[in-house]
Protein backbone atom coordinates (compact mmCIF):
# COMPACT_ATOMS: atom_id res chain seq x y z
CA UNK A 1 0.00 0.00 0.00
CA UNK A 2 1.48 3.56 -0.44
CA UNK A 3 0.77 6.59 1.81
CA UNK A 4 -2.18 8.62 0.77
CA UNK A 5 -2.85 10.85 4.40
CA UNK A 6 -1.21 11.97 7.29
CA UNK A 7 -2.63 13.97 10.34
CA UNK A 8 -2.77 13.87 13.82
CA UNK A 9 -6.60 13.40 15.96
CA UNK A 10 -7.76 16.74 16.53
CA UNK A 11 -9.82 17.76 20.43
CA UNK A 12 -13.16 18.54 18.17
CA UNK A 13 -12.66 14.97 16.78
CA UNK A 14 -13.40 13.33 19.59
CA UNK A 15 -16.51 12.34 21.30
CA UNK A 16 -18.04 11.64 25.18
CA UNK A 17 -15.67 8.51 25.05
CA UNK A 18 -12.39 10.54 24.63
CA UNK A 19 -11.39 8.78 21.72
CA UNK A 20 -11.70 9.54 17.81
CA UNK A 21 -15.11 9.08 17.19
CA UNK A 22 -16.33 7.11 14.18
CA UNK A 23 -17.47 9.90 11.88
CA UNK A 24 -14.29 11.45 11.59
CA UNK A 25 -12.55 7.93 10.37
CA UNK A 26 -14.47 7.84 7.18
CA UNK A 27 -13.79 11.79 6.99
CA UNK A 28 -10.36 11.18 6.71
CA UNK A 29 -10.17 8.14 5.00
CA UNK A 30 -12.47 10.15 2.41
CA UNK A 31 -9.97 12.63 2.35
CA UNK A 32 -6.85 9.86 1.52
CA UNK A 33 -9.55 8.44 -0.83
CA UNK A 34 -9.33 11.42 -3.21
CA UNK A 35 -5.64 11.16 -3.13
CA UNK A 36 -5.47 7.21 -4.12
CA UNK A 37 -7.81 8.05 -6.92
CA UNK A 38 -5.72 10.60 -7.97
CA UNK A 39 -2.84 7.75 -8.25
CA UNK A 40 -5.34 5.95 -9.95
CA UNK A 41 -5.79 9.03 -12.97
CA UNK A 42 -8.61 10.45 -11.80
CA UNK A 43 -8.07 13.05 -9.34
CA UNK A 44 -10.91 15.37 -7.63
CA UNK A 45 -10.48 18.35 -9.95
CA UNK A 46 -11.95 15.87 -12.98
CA UNK A 47 -14.08 13.83 -10.86
CA UNK A 48 -14.80 12.18 -7.95
CA UNK A 49 -16.00 9.06 -7.00
CA UNK A 50 -19.07 8.50 -4.42
CA UNK A 51 -18.56 6.21 -1.62
CA UNK A 52 -21.19 3.38 -2.39
CA UNK A 53 -20.42 0.85 0.40
CA UNK A 54 -18.15 0.77 3.25
CA UNK A 55 -16.85 -1.58 5.81
CA UNK A 56 -14.83 -0.33 8.80
CA UNK A 57 -13.01 -2.58 11.72
CA UNK A 58 -11.32 -0.61 14.75
CA UNK A 59 -8.66 -1.92 16.20
CA UNK A 60 -7.02 0.63 18.53
CA UNK A 61 -7.87 4.00 20.22
CA UNK A 62 -6.79 7.31 18.98
CA UNK A 63 -6.98 10.07 21.38
CA UNK A 64 -6.20 13.54 20.87
CA UNK A 65 -3.09 14.43 19.42
CA UNK A 66 -1.87 10.59 18.47
CA UNK A 67 0.13 11.05 14.94
CA UNK A 68 -1.21 9.43 12.10
CA UNK A 69 -0.08 8.09 8.43
CA UNK A 70 -3.20 6.28 6.09
CA UNK A 71 -2.05 3.45 3.83
CA UNK A 72 -4.42 2.77 0.93
CA UNK A 73 -4.46 0.46 -2.28
CA UNK A 74 -6.60 -1.07 -4.92
CA UNK A 75 -8.47 -4.29 -4.23
CA UNK A 76 -10.67 -4.71 -7.08
CA UNK A 77 -12.10 -2.94 -10.06
CA UNK A 78 -15.29 -3.46 -12.21
CA UNK A 79 -17.09 -2.07 -14.60
CA UNK A 80 -19.27 0.14 -12.58
CA UNK A 81 -17.59 0.12 -8.90
CA UNK A 82 -14.16 -0.07 -7.79
CA UNK A 83 -12.84 -1.85 -4.07
CA UNK A 84 -10.27 0.30 -1.96
CA UNK A 85 -8.75 -0.71 1.08
CA UNK A 86 -7.40 1.95 3.57
CA UNK A 87 -5.73 1.09 7.09
CA UNK A 88 -4.79 4.11 9.51
CA UNK A 89 -1.60 3.58 11.35
CA UNK A 90 -0.64 5.59 14.88
CA UNK A 91 2.31 7.23 13.05
CA UNK A 92 4.14 6.22 17.07
CA UNK A 93 3.84 3.10 17.32
CA UNK A 94 2.84 1.95 14.00
CA UNK A 95 0.28 -0.27 15.27
CA UNK A 96 -2.97 -0.66 13.19
CA UNK A 97 -5.93 1.61 14.45
CA UNK A 98 -8.45 1.07 11.68
CA UNK A 99 -8.88 -0.15 8.80
CA UNK A 100 -11.85 1.19 5.92
CA UNK A 101 -13.09 -1.32 2.47
CA UNK A 102 -14.58 0.63 0.32
CA UNK A 103 -16.54 0.63 -2.76
CA UNK A 104 -16.36 3.88 -5.06
CA UNK A 105 -18.33 4.51 -7.90
CA UNK A 106 -20.78 6.75 -9.63
CA UNK A 107 -24.59 6.95 -9.29
CA UNK A 108 -26.04 5.25 -12.43
CA UNK A 109 -22.82 5.58 -14.79
CA UNK A 110 -20.05 3.34 -14.89
CA UNK A 111 -16.76 3.59 -13.93
CA UNK A 112 -14.14 6.21 -15.27
CA UNK A 113 -10.60 5.13 -17.22
CA UNK A 114 -8.45 4.92 -13.98
CA UNK A 115 -5.11 4.40 -15.97
CA UNK A 116 -3.49 4.08 -12.93
CA UNK A 117 -5.20 1.36 -10.73
CA UNK A 118 -3.68 -1.91 -11.79
CA UNK A 119 -0.08 -0.30 -10.27
CA UNK A 120 -1.69 0.31 -7.06
CA UNK A 121 -3.46 -3.36 -6.57
CA UNK A 122 -3.01 -5.09 -3.13
CA UNK A 123 -3.95 -8.45 -0.93
CA UNK A 124 -6.61 -7.83 1.38
CA UNK A 125 -4.94 -7.13 4.60
CA UNK A 126 -5.28 -9.39 7.69
CA UNK A 127 -6.82 -7.17 9.39
CA UNK A 128 -9.21 -5.40 7.11
CA UNK A 129 -12.59 -6.87 5.95
CA UNK A 130 -15.71 -8.17 7.08
CA UNK A 131 -14.92 -10.32 10.16
CA UNK A 132 -18.81 -10.47 12.23
CA UNK A 133 -20.41 -8.40 9.38
CA UNK A 134 -21.25 -9.17 5.82
CA UNK A 135 -20.51 -7.10 3.19
CA UNK A 136 -22.81 -8.50 0.39
CA UNK A 137 -24.69 -6.51 -1.67
CA UNK A 138 -28.00 -6.04 0.73
CA UNK A 139 -31.45 -7.34 0.29
CA UNK A 140 -34.37 -5.35 -0.11
CA UNK A 141 -34.81 -3.32 2.88
CA UNK A 142 -37.91 -1.97 5.04
CA UNK A 143 -39.09 1.49 4.21
CA UNK A 144 -39.79 3.37 7.35
CA UNK A 145 -43.55 2.15 7.74
CA UNK A 146 -42.38 -1.44 7.71
CA UNK A 147 -39.83 -0.81 9.99
CA UNK A 148 -41.95 0.83 12.75
CA UNK A 149 -43.98 -2.12 12.11
CA UNK A 150 -41.26 -4.73 12.39
CA UNK A 151 -40.55 -2.85 16.32
CA UNK A 152 -37.41 -0.74 14.97
CA UNK A 153 -37.44 2.47 17.29
CA UNK A 154 -36.83 6.13 16.06
CA UNK A 155 -33.25 7.50 17.28
CA UNK A 156 -32.66 10.22 14.71
CA UNK A 157 -34.78 12.54 12.97
CA UNK A 158 -33.20 16.09 11.10
CA UNK A 159 -31.81 17.22 7.86
CA UNK A 160 -28.76 17.51 6.10
CA UNK A 161 -27.13 20.97 6.38
CA UNK A 162 -25.35 22.86 3.33
CA UNK A 163 -22.39 22.75 5.41
CA UNK A 164 -22.10 19.23 5.31
CA UNK A 165 -22.15 18.55 1.48
CA UNK A 166 -19.36 18.49 -0.60
CA UNK A 167 -18.78 21.28 -3.87
CA UNK A 168 -21.83 19.70 -5.80
CA UNK A 169 -24.06 19.84 -2.71
CA UNK A 170 -24.15 16.21 -2.36
CA UNK A 171 -23.66 14.63 0.94
CA UNK A 172 -20.22 13.98 2.57
CA UNK A 173 -19.64 10.14 3.14
CA UNK A 174 -19.17 10.82 7.21
CA UNK A 175 -22.85 12.56 7.42
CA UNK A 176 -24.75 9.18 6.96
CA UNK A 177 -22.60 7.53 10.12
CA UNK A 178 -22.50 10.71 12.11
CA UNK A 179 -26.97 10.63 12.27
CA UNK A 180 -26.62 6.98 13.35
CA UNK A 181 -24.03 7.75 16.22
CA UNK A 182 -26.45 10.72 17.14
CA UNK A 183 -29.38 8.69 17.43
CA UNK A 184 -27.67 5.86 19.21
CA UNK A 185 -28.08 6.82 22.82
CA UNK A 186 -31.95 7.40 21.88
CA UNK A 187 -32.03 3.65 21.61
CA UNK A 188 -28.89 1.85 23.97
CA UNK A 189 -30.34 3.69 26.85
CA UNK A 190 -33.90 3.08 26.32
CA UNK A 191 -35.28 1.93 29.74
CA UNK A 192 -32.49 1.70 31.45
CA UNK A 193 -32.84 4.82 33.42
CA UNK A 194 -28.90 5.26 32.61
CA UNK A 195 -27.11 8.05 30.35
CA UNK A 196 -24.07 7.40 27.99
CA UNK A 197 -21.45 7.46 30.11
CA UNK A 198 -23.48 6.32 33.62
CA UNK A 199 -20.98 4.44 36.32
CA UNK A 200 -18.31 5.24 34.38
CA UNK A 201 -20.01 3.11 31.20
CA UNK A 202 -19.37 3.68 27.86
CA UNK A 203 -19.17 2.01 24.35
CA UNK A 204 -16.87 1.80 21.44
CA UNK A 205 -17.51 0.54 18.10
CA UNK A 206 -15.80 -2.93 16.50
CA UNK A 207 -16.93 -2.73 13.20
CA UNK A 208 -19.39 -0.87 11.07
CA UNK A 209 -20.87 -1.50 7.56
CA UNK A 210 -22.43 1.38 6.00
CA UNK A 211 -24.09 1.19 2.97
CA UNK A 212 -25.68 4.14 0.52
CA UNK A 213 -28.13 3.75 -2.27
CA UNK A 214 -28.51 7.33 -3.54
CA UNK A 215 -27.32 10.38 -3.65
CA UNK A 216 -28.50 12.90 -0.81
CA UNK A 217 -28.47 16.47 -0.58
CA UNK A 218 -28.48 19.25 1.28
CA UNK A 219 -32.14 20.08 2.80
CA UNK A 220 -33.23 16.51 2.62
CA UNK A 221 -34.91 15.29 5.91
CA UNK A 222 -33.80 12.05 7.19
CA UNK A 223 -34.76 9.53 9.81
CA UNK A 224 -32.77 6.61 11.60
CA UNK A 225 -34.75 3.52 12.85
CA UNK A 226 -32.78 1.07 14.52
CA UNK A 227 -33.05 -2.12 15.49
CA UNK A 228 -31.22 -4.38 17.96
CA UNK A 229 -30.22 -7.80 15.89
CA UNK A 230 -27.42 -9.54 18.41
CA UNK A 231 -26.71 -9.69 21.96
CA UNK A 232 -23.50 -11.00 23.31
CA UNK A 233 -21.82 -11.00 26.70
CA UNK A 234 -20.32 -7.80 25.59
CA UNK A 235 -21.43 -6.84 22.40
CA UNK A 236 -24.36 -5.21 20.67
CA UNK A 237 -25.18 -5.37 16.72
CA UNK A 238 -27.25 -3.29 15.52
CA UNK A 239 -29.09 -2.49 12.41
CA UNK A 240 -29.81 0.70 11.38
CA UNK A 241 -32.48 2.16 8.66
CA UNK A 242 -32.05 5.72 7.06
CA UNK A 243 -35.22 6.81 5.62
CA UNK A 244 -36.08 9.84 3.38
CA UNK A 245 -38.19 12.04 5.43
CA UNK A 246 -40.57 12.99 2.86
CA UNK A 247 -41.09 9.39 1.33
CA UNK A 248 -40.17 6.94 3.06
CA UNK A 249 -38.26 5.31 1.01
CA UNK A 250 -34.84 3.69 2.55
CA UNK A 251 -31.45 5.73 1.19
CA UNK A 252 -28.98 4.69 3.42
CA UNK A 253 -28.47 1.60 5.87
CA UNK A 254 -26.02 0.25 8.37
CA UNK A 255 -25.13 -2.10 11.06
CA UNK A 256 -22.41 -1.86 13.60
CA UNK A 257 -20.86 -4.26 15.99
CA UNK A 258 -20.05 -2.45 19.51
CA UNK A 259 -19.05 -3.31 23.14
CA UNK A 260 -19.68 -2.10 26.44
CA UNK A 261 -16.75 -0.38 27.54
CA UNK A 262 -15.03 0.70 30.87
CA UNK A 263 -13.67 4.48 30.54
CA UNK A 264 -11.29 4.05 33.34
CA UNK A 265 -9.78 0.66 32.03
CA UNK A 266 -10.27 1.72 28.64
CA UNK A 267 -11.40 -2.11 27.82
CA UNK A 268 -14.00 -4.38 26.92
CA UNK A 269 -16.09 -5.78 29.71
CA UNK A 270 -19.36 -7.36 30.53
CA UNK A 271 -22.83 -6.01 29.80
CA UNK A 272 -24.28 -5.17 33.27
CA UNK A 273 -26.85 -7.24 34.20
CA UNK A 274 -29.32 -4.42 34.08
CA UNK A 275 -28.57 -2.60 30.94
CA UNK A 276 -28.92 -6.59 29.42
CA UNK A 277 -32.17 -6.84 30.63
CA UNK A 278 -33.60 -3.60 28.59
CA UNK A 279 -31.44 -4.29 25.58
CA UNK A 280 -32.68 -8.31 25.71
CA UNK A 281 -36.63 -6.74 25.04
CA UNK A 282 -35.85 -4.72 22.32
CA UNK A 283 -34.06 -7.49 20.59
CA UNK A 284 -35.68 -7.49 16.33
CA UNK A 285 -35.86 -11.70 15.16
CA UNK A 286 -34.68 -11.97 11.64
CA UNK A 287 -33.22 -8.12 11.40
CA UNK A 288 -30.32 -7.73 9.93
CA UNK A 289 -28.10 -6.49 6.08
Amino acid sequence: MIIIGRGSVQQEECDVMGHMNVRHYVARAADALDWLMHEAGLPPSRQRLAVMDQHLRFLREMSPGTPFTILGGVIATGAERIRTVVEIRNSATEAAAATLVTDLGLWGAPLPALPGAGALVVAMPPNAGPRGLGFDPPPALPDRDAARAMGLAEGYRGAIRPHECDTDGVMRPDVIIARIWDGVPNLRNRGTGLGIKEEGMGSAALEYRVAQFMPLRAGQLLTVCSGLKALGEKTTTWTHLVHDGETGAVVAAAEAVGIAFDLKARRAVAIPAERRAALEALLVPGLGL
